[in-house]
């Protein structure tokens, strides 16, 4: 009975470990352009690097819609035109608004005092913060590369041979 506290917290601690490893999920990207990466999401943000086609990233997150991602790449952190963004997902490459929801690429918000705060803070720009902060990026429209039609990219169901039938 005096090891019962000790065998609580032993199991209370692995499942804290174990806990944190379910989200700590990575999702490798591919710019299928070359690739602006800016301080923000939309083109008005100043550009901190740019991104050969066929280069790869890691994905963060993107915000509603997935017309803009965080994204890291060659000790870059920033975002990118979903549009110009491809994973893979089951085995071949997509476009991330095509795909994201299903693959589950978390959306995220963002936050340019934090943002800038954590990765720009040596950068020429950062002194402009204020002005950026008044910025309303969100009426911009939508971002090089978008369409409409992305459910266009999902095989139809419908169209898909009969096991057998070739």
């Amino acid at each position: 009975m005096k090891n019962r506290p000790l065998i609580y917290t032993a199991m209370l601690l692995l499942l804290i470990a174990f806990a944190g490893k379910g989200y700590a999920r990575t999702n490798v990207g591919y710019s299928s352009v070359n690739l602006n990466i800016r301080s923000g999401p939309s083109v008005r943000f100043p550009a901190v690097g740019r991104l050969a086609a066929g280069s790869s990233m890691t994905i963060h997150g993107c915000v509603s819609r997935y017309t803009w991602c965080d994204v890291s790449a060659s000790g870059v952190r920033g975002w990118a035109s979903g549009a110009h963004i491809q994973f893979v997902h089951e085995a071949r490459r997509v476009y991330v608004p095509a795909y994201a929801a299903r693959a589950e690429i978390p959306l995220v918000t963002f936050n340019l005092s934090s943002y800038w705060h954590d990765y720009y803070h040596d950068y020429g720009f950062y002194g402009e913060m204020e002005r950026w902060n008044e910025y309303n990026w969100e009426n911009d429209g939508d971002p090089p590369g978008w369409r409409d039609n992305w459910d266009d990219d999902h095989p139809d169901p419908d169209d898909e041979p009969e096991p057998g039938s070739d």
